[in-house]
């Protein structure tokens, strides 16, 4: 939400915006998120920015985000939103029917371009 109808609710429920931990996950809608974050105490406005950074990823970087969330075990919202800025450093291999296309893929990720062909 907008940073207006977020201090906006805070105001409502009595939540002191602070870079302390204000709020407590209990569950989401996105279990992959829940299994992270459920039962945690986070900061709301560090919240809604990773929302608002998910906004702005696709479903295959959304699947890889929440991989290399799993593989880094990462335990605070910091190291979410971190990670969220630092997709281009993983690789996610979901489907070995082709392999051509996976060596491609694993190479655009660690190059992060490729010279086309004249």
């Amino acid at each position: 939400m907008e940073e207006e109808e977020l201090e906006e609710v805070c105001n409502e429920l009595g939540i002191e915006m602070t870079t302390k931990p204000n709020c407590y996950i209990e569950s989401s809608r996105d279990e992959r998120f829940s299994n992270i974050m459920a039962n945690k105490n986070v900061n709301i406005d560090e919240l809604n920015y990773l929302v608002k950074r998910f906004d702005g990823l696709g479903p295959r970087e959304i699947e890889k985000f929440y991989a290399a969330s799993f593989v880094e075990e990462t335990k605070s919202m910091v190291d979410l939103i971190n990670l969220s800025f630092n997709l281009h450093c993983y690789s996610l291999i979901n489907n070995f029917s082709d392999f051509n296309k996976l060596g491609k893929d694993l190479y655009l990720t660690e190059k992060m371009a490729v010279a086309s062909k004249n």
